[in-house]
């Protein structure tokens, strides 16, 4: 990590952004994935009461990968929520509350498992505006 913010200074220097190298190496925070993605859904979830989480182990278990760690206890249950192993099932209901404004994060373990849950989007949500006669004209969710 400390050559990844050598590489980054001395980017910073060259391009001088937001008027000095300094201010921007300030404003900069060097993370893992994992908590950028735990800071950023608790960004989202401090500022929209909109958002909520759901997946496989996502509440008390924090995820596979700990990416929701803290959520639960800072949001409780009803906004960071642990589904069923049925990746169908919960991408299913995360389209259908995107439908009606809610702004849902659906979280699977791996790849392989959105996979599972890709028809819903694909084949349920995309028509959606078709099959509803355009009574149902929201985007729905974003992948």
């Amino acid at each position: 990590m400390q050559r990844g913010r050598k590489l980054l200074e001395r980017g910073l220097k060259r391009r001088s952004l937001a008027g000095s190298a300094e201010i921007a190496r300030r404003a900069i925070t060097m993370m893992t994935g994992r908590d950028a993605l735990n800071s950023a859904l608790d960004e989202e979830l401090a500022r929209d009461s909109r958002v909520f989480v759901l997946g496989e182990e996502v509440a008390s278990y924090e995820g596979a990968y700990k990416v929701t760690k803290g959520l639960l206890k800072k949001y409780g249950e009803d906004r960071v929520v642990d589904t069923p192993i049925t990746e169908a099932g919960f991408s299913g209901l995360a389209t259908g509350a995107a439908f009606y404004g809610l702004r849902p994060v659906c979280e699977f373990m791996t790849f392989n498992f959105a996979m599972q849950g890709i028809d819903q989007i694909v084949n349920s949500a995309a028509k959606t505006l078709y099959m509803s006669s355009g009574d149902v004209s929201r985007t729905g969710p974003d992948i």
